[in-house]
């Protein structure tokens, strides 16, 4: 039987597969560079040709997809503002929380006791959320293609741009806000009735500490750095200079959101974490 000979529609399909194939390679070196170093102002560490060839796509076939470095930049752009917005939450700031947790059990059945679990939960975890976000090349391409979108920025993507960011940061408000919902009942506290539970509004303030102070940390290390005084947690005492300024500083937002639950199950939730830790030992223990 004789093979039949691809048809106008074939070739056009493969062209497109191939096409495709070309930008995602160039794209995906491009990603990686921007992953090592960060944005950088004009862009000056994307050279098309260089990305070509560590593509290892033709050169024609690159430049029918995009006919400038600009045209480039703006589907990098999109790319990044895609994939780097859902990547700010640390997962690492979870398993700290759950740890402190999970070693203060006895502590959950006392008001007090959970007061200074709380205070410890902010103190440690926010303390190693800030400095995980603030290193992280993340979080500073986050914030160069703000700053990029704010300096009015001209380009045909620029709605596209705005549009992965806002979808992105949407995501991570989300997963953030369902984190605080859970560690706040675990402790014993519930969102105050004028927030109508509703904890985006608390993520949103929490992010929007952290990155502000992220900034400022740029022009004034010293005091973001420096040790202050605060609430007695589980390690510290009262008034111990040994709280850093982010976390020092969510106290002061997090009584404006949250109160105690006076409904709180100390008994179920002790079980509940004790279960939690038991299926984390279970699944380490497993080849």
């Amino acid at each position: 039987m004789a093979e039949e000979a691809p048809t106008g529609n074939d070739h056009q399909r493969r062209s497109r597969i191939r096409a495709a194939e070309v930008r995602r390679r160039v794209l995906d070196v491009a990603l990686e560079r921007v992953e090592g170093i960060g944005l950088t102002i004009g862009f000056e560490h994307i050279v098309m040709d260089d990305l070509i060839r560590e593509a290892g796509v033709p050169r024609s076939s690159t430049y029918r997809l995009w006919d400038s470095k600009e045209s480039f930049i703006a589907d990098l752009l999109i790319e990044i503002a895609t994939d780097t917005s859902t990547r700010l939450a640390d997962d690492e700031t979870f398993e700290i929380c759950e740890r402190i947790l999970f070693d203060n059990l006895d502590q959950l059945r006392d008001p007090a006791g959970r007061e200074r679990v709380l205070y410890e939960v902010v103190r440690v975890a926010l303390e190693h959320n800030f400095r995980a976000v603030i290193a992280s090349v993340a979080w500073q391409s986050y914030v160069g293609l703000s700053a990029t979108l704010l300096s009015h920025m001209e380009s045909s993507a620029r709605e596209e741009i705005e549009s992965a960011l806002r979808n992105g940061s949407g995501e991570f408000i989300e997963r953030m806000a369902e984190f605080h919902g859970w560690i706040s009942s675990i402790l014993g506290y519930r969102l105050r009735e004028q927030w109508g539970g509703d904890y985006r509004p608390y993520a949103v303030v929490i992010s929007a500490l952290v990155e502000g102070l992220g900034l400022r940390h740029l022009g004034n290390p010293d005091l973001v750095d420096a040790g202050f005084r605060g609430p007695a947690s589980i390690t510290l005492g009262a008034d111990e200079p040994g709280w850093k300024l982010p976390a020092r500083a969510l106290v002061a937002v997090l009584h404006g959101f949250v109160e105690q639950d006076p409904d709180y199950d100390a008994d179920a939730t002790v079980a509940r974490l004790q279960e939690m830790e038991r299926a984390k030992e279970t699944g380490r223990a497993e080849p």
